[in-house]
């Protein structure tokens, strides 16, 4: 039969909390995301999947590669790229590459960043895959690996094109991980001020100079798409993005910018639940050579809530007991569910068992039926 055992109150972890606050800005017809790295937890979503220009921030993709052809071997900081005509010749920003010369890795990722740099991706894109056209499909395959179903690329710069384009939520996943795979390259993320030849170029992020614990990412814009940016941010240990895009003015993606950074971190909160190994119940057995089975979740489970959020939650762990023997160390016995009834809302984490349980000898078995029979409960 299916029993199911209580646990102490908690938390539920909202897959969209948006409707429960909204910031104080007009949302109008621009696209917008703002996300609980931590845990996916969408805080606010106004037009995430329309796709959608995607101007300069197309290029936390190009820099991604590079990162990816670092940490391969292939290419180091310091490795110089040839400096080709078409890149010195790109249109829109840049860094001001001279035809025929040279540059440093190093100098193509802060031009990227900072100077958003056309002629920096088009340098990088055919020093890495031979030409532009032959790294962009290499964009295009790493889309697809990351879940990117909205998004397909036809440059490596961003310059606008109506076969090129995505959405909030695909930036989203390009960012995350480029967060989670190179850290160690967070530096170039969240620089300032950038200096090449005879030129100083200062970044557009308002966030890097007006929000503590902003270190990233990349300013976008174009006639077609409007003011864009990607936004990150970690404060106390949690990470924080806004994907803003559709603003109609610089001034304007710098308001909203601070706006919903703000409005983030001072509207919702995270709640440390459970971490992983943690027993979450103790369960009796069945025929077992121990009467009883601890289950444990295998993740840690952190949510992000509202902070006005008022509904007490219930939890409970579903199962089918008692838990007969044989069980093996890591199956599968339960799961975790989560609830909020007024909003009938639900999370479900799958409980595993702690240890391996072996099946009881005969001898022992018979008093563990009379015993379960008689009492309703186990004994060995």
């Amino acid at each position: 039969m299916l029993n199911r055992f209580f646990l102490i109150s908690c938390f539920l972890l909202l897959p969209d909390v948006s409707g429960k606050t909204t910031p104080p800005i007009d949302l109008g017809k621009r696209q917008i995301l703002v996300i609980d790295a931590d845990t996916n937890t969408v805080l606010l979503d106004h037009n995430a999947n329309q796709q959608m220009v995607p101007s300069s921030m197309t290029k936390i993709l190009t820099a991604y590669l590079i990162f990816e052809a670092i940490e391969a071997g292939q290419i180091s900081l310091n490795t110089q790229f040839k400096i080709s005509r078409k890149a010195s010749k790109a249109e829109g920003s840049k860094m001001y590459l001279p035809e025929g010369g040279s540059v440093s890795v190093s100098d193509i990722l802060q031009g990227l960043f900072v100077a958003s740099g056309n002629d920096a991706c088009i340098c990088a894109a055919e020093n890495i895959a031979e030409s532009e056209s032959a790294f962009v499909k290499l964009m295009n395959q790493k889309l697809q690996e990351f879940g990117c179903k909205d998004s397909y690329f036809v440059n490596a710069t961003g310059l606008p094109d109506s076969n090129h384009y995505s959405t909030c939520f695909d930036l989203y996943k390009m960012a995350k991980k480029i967060y989670e795979d190179f850290p160690q390259y967070k530096k170039f993320f969240r620089q300032k001020v950038f200096v090449y030849a005879k030129g100083t170029h200062k970044s557009l992020n308002r966030a890097l100079h007006s929000f503590s614990g902003a270190d990233g990412l990349k300013t976008g814009n174009s006639k077609s798409g409007g003011q864009g940016v990607v936004i990150s941010s970690e404060v106390e240990g949690r990470r924080v993005f806004a994907i803003i895009n559709g603003c109609r003015s610089l001034s304007e993606r710098n308001r909203y910018s601070d706006v919903l950074m703000n409005w983030a971190y001072r509207n919702f909160y995270q709640v440390h639940l459970f971490t992983k190994g943690q027993t979450v119940a103790t369960l009796d057995t069945w025929m077992a050579n121990k009467p009883h089975l601890h289950v444990v979740v295998d993740t840690d489970i952190v949510l992000t809530l509202p902070r006005q959020l008022r509904e007490v939650p219930k939890a409970e762990l579903v199962f089918t007991g008692p838990i007969e023997a044989p069980v093996k160390l890591g199956e599968k016995v339960g799961e975790l569910h989560i609830m909020f009834e007024e909003e009938g809302k639900k999370a479900v984490y799958p409980a595993y068992a702690k240890a391996s349980v072996q099946r009881a000898g005969y001898l022992k078995r018979l008093p563990v039926i009379v015993h379960y029979l008689i009492f309703g409960q186990n004994k060995l």
